[in-house]
């Protein structure tokens, strides 16, 4: 239950702890709290709280490695994968989205039609602004309109047990789908998508199970979280790859859950992920 800073070249040795005191999940569903972002001012967002505890946000300055603000909701519903852009914070619940500026003011609670189950598990903002949230079968986009996000329908449906989502700098859609452990990429055309395509694990990866995702876009790279109860892998690929590598593995570091990757134009990128014991982070320091 903290944070964990990896630098290059990813040794057991480069990481540092910071961030302990919250609740972050590490429930059998791996589903309850946990969820990491990253605004444009470098700021991160949490979310946490599982069982019986209260569920909420800490906004969290990674330099100071302090808490700027927490909220709390109560002890329902559960607060999954988040997401932050242009002014605006996302949170995946069983109960919709909720939708907070980065002061952590709530501004609007959305829930799909009625038809539809509303138990989301991550989100994602594309370029546009528009928000997709991630159900266990499918992705449903909701459009900023007059001020707030209304529903526009499902683009991606039939998944098998998806829990985290990313775009790329084209607009393309990559679903972590534990059903068959891949990530499935969809291809934007037009106003929706086609595809999917899988990229796979690497041979001979062998720790349990895919989770969060986060995409690089100053060096056109994904980073996912893959895990057991006893080690934990940080794999990557690029938009065009079918398969991943592996970047860091570590069996200090267990049951990690969601990644996110420090927004860019910066100095330094960083990969974050949060596991049962806390985040990994990556720095890579780019010459001008």
């Amino acid at each position: 239950n903290q944070i964990a800073q990896i630098s290059p070249p990813y040794t057991a040795t480069d990481v540092t702890y910071f961030g302990a005191g919250y609740s972050f999940a590490t429930s059998a569903v791996n589903l309850q709290g946990g969820g990491v972002a990253l605004d444009e001012n470098g700021y991160l967002y949490v979310t946490f709280g599982t069982g019986d505890a209260w569920r909420g946000i800490v906004k969290i300055d990674p330099n100071s490695r302090s808490a700027v603000k927490t909220i709390t909701v109560g002890t329902s519903p559960d607060f999954r994968g988040i997401a932050a852009k242009d002014g605006k914070v996302a949170v995946a619940t069983d109960n919709g989205i909720y939708v907070y500026d980065t002061n952590l003011s709530n501004l609007q609670q959305i829930q799909p039609p009625s038809s539809l189950t509303k138990t989301y598990r991550d989100v994602a903002f594309d370029d546009a602004g528009n928000l997709y949230a991630l159900h266990q079968k499918r992705v449903d986009r909701y459009k900023l309109v007059g001020g707030t996000y209304q529903y526009d329908g499902t683009v991606v449906s039939g998944l098998g047990d998806a829990v985290a989502i990313a775009f790329d700098g084209a607009g393309n859609l990559y679903v972590v789908d534990r059903s068959g452990q891949q990530v499935r990429k969809f291809v934007r055309v037009g106003d929706g998508f086609s595809g999917p395509t899988n990229i796979t694990r690497p041979e001979g990866i062998t720790v349990g199970a895919l989770f969060g995702i986060g995409y690089e876009p100053g060096i056109n790279t994904f980073f996912v979280v893959n895990i057991s109860s006893t080690q934990t892998e940080l794999l990557k690929f690029s938009p065009s790859d079918t398969t991943m590598s592996v970047v860091f593995s570590s069996n200090a570091i267990t049951n990690a859950r969601w990644l996110a990757v420090y927004p860019t134009p910066e100095p330094a990128t960083a990969v974050f992920l949060l596991a049962g014991l806390g985040w990994l982070v990556r720095r890579v320091r780019r010459k001008a």
